[in-house]
């Protein structure tokens, strides 16, 4: 079992508090986003920021530590569907036409039902309209933090992911990355 997050868990948060679900599922959710070129758990966690993939793989980890079981999903979604306050920069790329992309959430059993999960966007991200679940009671699923056109569980998301956008054309490609790494670029000066 991984445990390298077992230091800063044990460091930051009283593991027999009856809210530890809530509270560590929402620290991970205001990890910045943004992208920094691994979606390593570990690299989510030292640099304190990470997408949507590294974010989950890291709170899938802690999950799992704490003793619940998860599911991986992806929700197929186009990036031109988030209803949210883009750059003028970020709104010309996706005029240049659709953005795919896999978007990872987990499902989570808890008190035999299982929660979606999404902790996508930071909390600091309100203000331009993204999706951060802020009133979650970590009892009830959250809202999946993009427009999904499918959702699909998976044994592997990370090879789910790569195969998906390795079959993209490669415009489509160039463009996804540059959306990712400009969208990144952005919400670091908004937080600013």
């Amino acid at each position: 079992m991984k445990d390298y997050f077992k230091p800063y868990l044990e460091e930051n948060f009283d593991l027999k508090d009856p809210n530890l679900f809530r509270k560590v599922t929402l620290y991970v959710r205001d990890i910045p986003y943004g992208s920094i070129g691994s979606r390593n758990p570990e690299d989510i966690l030292k640099s304190n920021m990470g997408t949507c993939s590294g974010k989950h793989f890291l709170l899938k980890d802690i999950y799992e530590y704490l003793g619940f079981e998860v599911k991986d999903m992806i929700a197929i979604h186009f990036f031109n569907n988030l209803p949210v306050k883009l750059s003028d920069e970020l709104i010309e790329l996706l005029n240049e036409g659709k953005i795919p992309d896999p978007h990872n959430f987990l499902r989570v059993k808890r008190f035999d039902e299982w929660l979606d999960i999404d902790i996508t966007w930071d909390k600091s991200l309100v203000g331009l309209g993204f999706e951060i679940n802020e009133n979650w009671d970590g009892k009830s699923n959250m809202n999946i933090c993009v427009v999904p056109e499918e959702i699909l569980e998976m044994e592997n998301s990370l090879e789910f992911k790569e195969n998906f956008t390795a079959e993209l054309d490669e415009k489509t490609q160039d463009r996804r990355k540059e959306f990712i790494k400009e969208l990144s670029e952005y919400l670091g000066k908004y937080r600013n």
